[in-house]
């Protein structure tokens, strides 16, 4: 085990998330120390070749930080090119911002499951002067053993926290990237903590395609189309997986939008094939490559689609792990279609829990139900159109602890209806119109 503590020595930690420049990244992540220590190496005349035992995702411990001043600074105009036949007293301050600095109280711990020799370890890691910004004076250190710390996150691929992480191979990528102008981001890998025990989600991998248009409120168009022309890329023998005629798990088809922020307005920003999560290989492989060959959609008009390339910054929208993070509490994305009408005295809501059973999830202590969620940009659901004649509506749901994404519901959830939202913000609880938050 390698186990490396950072003090930092002025209490504040200023760096920039690479996704949102605008707020500090919390906690570091394990790719800007490893490419620290890189530095550091090379500073002291060290060839960093061991830092390959380092090229995997940490466990990280961490305390929440606290608010710090300096996010606006202020800069004298002589400085910014004001004419100097302006008087001193004409010349007005200018704003500029920065990165957002947060407070540091504690130390933040990095254990990797590698070795390494601590001989050659520690000069580097006493080499190295700051994380993140000059401002952010670190000490390195190596220890025996992990502290216990508010928060602990460990790797796991469907976890809802992003870090970037070293992947395979990154000191290579970062040798050859020493003198590129261009910005290299490290791979984002989700992260969960341990200690919380989380509801699995009968879901698996997610594959996405880049689509040339479409409309949210067609999610069930959208579906059937992204399914047939993966289907006529697939074997005429195919797998149940992908046809889903027979009475095994089978791939759900979805349309991926932008929703849930200020400005979102529902844009279609993917589509997608998600597998059950016990898929067998063989299955696995027949509709990831059917679905590889899949050039364009027919939905009455003809959609160009595409494979998102390797090095594309992905939007919030078609990760993964924007639709699989855990959280109590869920709201619908796409309407869920009641798989039964409601018999006497029974409510819309209880017919939805029984659905949550059914499907392998636990029953929520409470569904919400109404024509509006409450994530921004998601249209209401009404203007949705399932496959048969039905009953649908939005609904938030809540449970006592977390449940894991992805969640789908309802009787069209392989076509991409019930499709549902972690919701973080308590403030955004609440069916309101439009998507307002009461």
């Amino acid at each position: 085990m390698v186990t490396i503590r950072v003090d930092f020595l002025r209490g504040v930690y200023v760096a920039a998330e690479p996704t949102a420049t605008e707020t500090c990244e919390w906690p570091p992540a394990p790719a800007r120390l490893f490419a620290a220590l890189v530095s550091s190496a090379y500073a002291i005349g060290l060839d960093p070749a061991p830092l390959r035992a380092l090229e995997s995702a940490p466990e990280v411990r961490f305390a929440d930080p606290l608010a710090a001043p300096g996010h606006i600074n202020y800069v004298p105009a002589a400085f910014i090119g004001t004419s100097p036949k302006t008087k001193s007293a004409d010349r007005p301050n200018r704003e500029t911002r920065r990165p957002q600095m947060v407070g540091i109280t504690h130390p933040v711990f990095y254990r990797w499951d590698a070795d390494l020799d601590p001989a050659w370890l520690t000069p580097v890691l006493g080499a190295v002067t700051y994380l993140g910004r000059a401002e952010s004076t670190v000490r390195v250190s190596l220890i025996s053993g992990m502290p216990q710390m508010p928060n602990h996150l460990a790797p796991d691929p469907y976890g809802g926290e992003l870090l970037r992480v070293p992947g395979e191979n990154w000191l290579a990528q970062l040798q050859a990237h020493y003198k590129s102008p261009a910005r290299l981001v490290a791979p984002y890998l989700g992260y969960s903590d341990p200690r919380v025990r989380v509801a699995p989600s009968p879901w698996g991998e997610l594959f996405v395609l880049r689509p040339d248009g479409g409309e949210l409120r067609d999610a069930v168009v959208l579906g059937e189309a992204l399914r047939a022309a993966t289907m006529s890329q697939a074997p005429e023998q195919m797998s149940p997986v992908l046809h889903g005629h027979e009475r095994v798990p089978h791939a759900a088809w979805l349309t991926l939008p932008d929703i849930g922020h200020d400005h979102a307005q529902g844009r279609v920003l993917g589509v997608g094939m998600l597998l059950p999560k016990d898929v067998s290989e063989a299955a696995r492989m027949e509709a990831v490559v059917a679905l590889s060959r899949v050039g364009h959609i027919d939905t009455g008009r003809r959609l160009t689609v595409r494979r998102p390339a390797s090095h594309e910054q992905l939007p919030g929208g078609i990760r993964r792990t924007s639709w699989a993070r855990p959280a109590d509490t869920w709201v619908t994305v796409t309407p869920i279609v009641l798989e039964r009408h409601p018999r006497r005295g029974q409510s819309v809501e209880s017919i939805i829990a029984d659905t949550c059973e059914r499907w392998g999830y636990p029953r929520p202590a409470a569904v919400e139900t109404g024509q509006w969620s409450p994530l921004r940009g998601v249209p209401m659901a009404k203007t949705f159109r399932p496959r048969r004649p039905g009953r649908w509506t939005h609904a938030v749901l809540r449970w006592d602890s977390p449940v894991r994404g992805p969640v789908l519901l309802g009787r069209d959830q392989h076509f991409g209806l019930g499709l549902c939202r972690a919701l973080r913000e308590p403030q955004a609880e609440g069916l309101s119109p439009g998507g307002s938050r009461k």
